[in-house]
């Protein structure tokens, strides 16, 4: 998810640079600009609500210790020790 927010981010980037360099340039048609504007809108909303920039600390840390909960069940499914007992 992180790759995608950072791909949305560099077109918003893109998309507000193509902006700038419209609006300093010369003279501006007002529709192209708010489609410039509005596409760089479009690709930041996605950006930040992927990138989740607001979430707490203590929320950042229950969704880790969540995953690697989840990592280290998959890695081992049986949920048992390695000890190398085969019921004997």
């Amino acid at each position: 998810m992180r790759t995608f927010s950072l791909l949305f981010a560099f077109i918003a980037l893109v998309m507000l640079t193509m902006f700038l360099i419209y609006v300093i340039r010369g003279p501006v048609d007002p529709l192209i600009a708010a489609g410039l504007l509005v596409s760089f809108l479009a690709c930041l909303a996605p950006a930040l609500l992927l990138l989740k920039p607001f979430e707490s600390r203590e929320e950042l840390r229950r969704r880790r210790e969540e995953a690697r909960r989840r990592y280290t069940e998959r890695r081992d499914p049986t949920g048992g020790d390695d000890s190398g007992d085969l019921g004997s």
